[in-house]
Protein backbone atom coordinates (compact mmCIF):
# COMPACT_ATOMS: atom_id res chain seq x y z
CA UNK A 1 0.00 0.00 0.00
CA UNK A 2 1.58 3.46 -0.60
CA UNK A 3 2.02 5.94 2.18
CA UNK A 4 3.31 9.25 2.00
CA UNK A 5 6.20 10.79 3.89
CA UNK A 6 5.85 14.47 4.71
CA UNK A 7 9.03 16.10 5.10
CA UNK A 8 9.47 19.08 7.22
CA UNK A 9 12.56 19.72 9.38
CA UNK A 10 14.18 16.35 8.38
CA UNK A 11 15.06 17.36 4.95
CA UNK A 12 17.55 14.11 4.27
CA UNK A 13 17.09 10.19 3.18
CA UNK A 14 20.67 9.00 5.36
CA UNK A 15 19.31 7.96 8.91
CA UNK A 16 15.47 8.16 9.00
CA UNK A 17 13.23 6.59 10.94
CA UNK A 18 9.93 8.05 9.47
CA UNK A 19 11.30 7.04 5.71
CA UNK A 20 12.44 3.33 7.00
CA UNK A 21 8.84 2.97 8.38
CA UNK A 22 6.81 4.36 5.61
CA UNK A 23 8.92 2.19 3.38
CA UNK A 24 7.67 -0.74 5.17
CA UNK A 25 3.83 -0.16 4.34
CA UNK A 26 5.19 -0.49 0.52
CA UNK A 27 5.66 2.69 -2.36
CA UNK A 28 6.77 6.11 -0.83
CA UNK A 29 5.55 9.15 -2.27
CA UNK A 30 7.80 12.00 -0.31
CA UNK A 31 6.05 15.40 0.11
CA UNK A 32 7.21 18.63 1.43
CA UNK A 33 4.69 21.34 1.96
CA UNK A 34 5.44 24.84 1.77
CA UNK A 35 3.39 25.82 4.74
CA UNK A 36 2.64 29.78 4.63
CA UNK A 37 2.21 30.01 7.91
CA UNK A 38 6.24 29.04 8.15
CA UNK A 39 7.54 30.14 4.68
CA UNK A 40 6.59 33.09 3.69
CA UNK A 41 7.66 35.18 6.62
CA UNK A 42 10.80 33.56 6.21
CA UNK A 43 13.76 36.00 4.90
CA UNK A 44 15.40 35.83 1.84
CA UNK A 45 18.48 33.68 2.60
CA UNK A 46 16.52 30.86 4.08
CA UNK A 47 14.43 30.34 1.77
CA UNK A 48 17.16 30.71 -0.62
CA UNK A 49 18.59 27.69 1.37
CA UNK A 50 14.83 26.08 1.33
CA UNK A 51 15.14 25.86 -2.33
CA UNK A 52 18.83 24.62 -2.62
CA UNK A 53 18.21 22.01 0.12
CA UNK A 54 14.93 20.73 -1.77
CA UNK A 55 16.30 20.81 -5.33
CA UNK A 56 18.82 18.50 -3.49
CA UNK A 57 16.28 16.19 -2.11
CA UNK A 58 14.25 15.42 -5.21
CA UNK A 59 17.42 14.63 -7.30
CA UNK A 60 17.58 11.87 -4.42
CA UNK A 61 14.72 11.05 -5.48
CA UNK A 62 15.13 11.03 -9.50
CA UNK A 63 12.72 14.16 -9.38
CA UNK A 64 9.83 12.15 -7.39
CA UNK A 65 9.76 14.79 -4.41
CA UNK A 66 6.00 15.79 -4.41
CA UNK A 67 6.04 19.73 -3.29
CA UNK A 68 2.59 21.91 -2.56
CA UNK A 69 2.11 24.85 -1.16
CA UNK A 70 -1.04 25.34 1.23
CA UNK A 71 -2.16 24.98 5.17
CA UNK A 72 -0.89 21.44 5.78
CA UNK A 73 -4.27 20.22 7.57
CA UNK A 74 -5.63 20.71 3.58
CA UNK A 75 -2.83 19.68 1.24
CA UNK A 76 -1.59 16.84 2.97
CA UNK A 77 -4.98 15.07 3.16
CA UNK A 78 -5.40 16.32 -0.34
CA UNK A 79 -2.86 14.40 -1.43
CA UNK A 80 -2.92 11.17 0.06
CA UNK A 81 -6.34 10.81 -1.69
CA UNK A 82 -4.62 11.86 -5.10
CA UNK A 83 -1.81 9.23 -4.71
CA UNK A 84 -4.02 6.65 -2.83
CA UNK A 85 -2.14 6.74 0.40
CA UNK A 86 -3.10 4.63 3.69
CA UNK A 87 -0.90 6.49 6.08
CA UNK A 88 1.15 9.71 6.21
CA UNK A 89 4.56 8.96 8.26
CA UNK A 90 5.98 11.62 9.83
CA UNK A 91 9.33 12.36 12.31
CA UNK A 92 7.56 12.88 15.74
CA UNK A 93 7.62 16.61 16.56
CA UNK A 94 7.74 18.32 20.00
CA UNK A 95 7.50 21.77 19.35
CA UNK A 96 4.18 23.18 20.18
CA UNK A 97 3.40 24.98 16.55
CA UNK A 98 4.25 21.63 14.82
CA UNK A 99 2.78 19.81 17.57
CA UNK A 100 -0.27 22.19 16.96
CA UNK A 101 0.07 21.71 13.22
CA UNK A 102 0.21 17.88 13.51
CA UNK A 103 -3.03 17.60 15.42
CA UNK A 104 -4.73 19.52 12.91
CA UNK A 105 -3.61 17.44 10.33
CA UNK A 106 -3.93 13.69 11.88
CA UNK A 107 -7.08 14.97 12.55
CA UNK A 108 -8.01 16.24 9.08
CA UNK A 109 -6.33 12.46 8.13
CA UNK A 110 -8.30 10.49 10.14
CA UNK A 111 -11.80 12.44 8.79
CA UNK A 112 -10.43 10.44 5.14
CA UNK A 113 -9.81 6.86 6.76
CA UNK A 114 -5.62 7.96 6.24
CA UNK A 115 -3.35 6.46 9.21
CA UNK A 116 -1.27 8.70 11.03
CA UNK A 117 2.33 7.05 11.73
CA UNK A 118 4.63 9.40 14.24
CA UNK A 119 8.16 8.03 14.09
CA UNK A 120 11.36 8.76 15.52
CA UNK A 121 12.60 12.14 15.53
CA UNK A 122 14.32 14.66 13.28
CA UNK A 123 16.90 15.69 16.45
CA UNK A 124 19.32 12.55 17.33
CA UNK A 125 17.88 12.34 20.80
CA UNK A 126 14.19 13.42 21.18
CA UNK A 127 14.07 16.45 23.26
CA UNK A 128 13.04 15.91 27.04
CA UNK A 129 14.36 12.37 26.89
CA UNK A 130 16.92 13.27 29.14
CA UNK A 131 16.41 14.94 32.45
CA UNK A 132 18.06 16.04 35.45
CA UNK A 133 17.95 14.06 38.82
CA UNK A 134 14.73 15.97 39.58
CA UNK A 135 12.74 14.55 36.43
CA UNK A 136 13.16 18.23 35.16
CA UNK A 137 15.13 19.14 31.34
CA UNK A 138 17.88 20.27 31.96
CA UNK A 139 18.65 24.13 31.96
CA UNK A 140 22.55 24.25 31.15
CA UNK A 141 24.20 23.02 28.28
CA UNK A 142 27.00 21.05 30.02
CA UNK A 143 25.27 19.10 32.34
CA UNK A 144 23.13 18.30 29.34
CA UNK A 145 26.00 17.57 27.47
CA UNK A 146 27.43 14.93 30.09
CA UNK A 147 24.48 13.03 30.38
CA UNK A 148 23.69 12.97 26.81
CA UNK A 149 26.90 11.19 26.18
CA UNK A 150 25.77 8.55 29.07
CA UNK A 151 22.21 8.11 27.55
CA UNK A 152 23.67 7.50 24.18
CA UNK A 153 21.64 7.50 20.95
CA UNK A 154 20.05 4.55 18.71
CA UNK A 155 22.70 3.70 15.50
CA UNK A 156 21.79 5.40 12.60
CA UNK A 157 18.80 4.19 10.65
CA UNK A 158 19.62 2.32 7.45
CA UNK A 159 18.44 3.68 3.98
CA UNK A 160 15.81 1.41 2.90
CA UNK A 161 16.71 -0.08 -0.86
CA UNK A 162 15.00 0.39 -3.64
CA UNK A 163 13.38 3.49 -3.50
Amino acid sequence: MTSILWLRRDLRRADHPALVAAHEDGPVVPLFVLDPAFFDDAGRARQAWLARTLRALDESYDGRLCLRHGAPEQVVPRVAKEVGATSVHVSAETEPDGAARDARVQEALASHGVAWAATGSPYAVTPGRIRNQQGNPYRVFTPFSRAWREHGWRPPATEPPGL
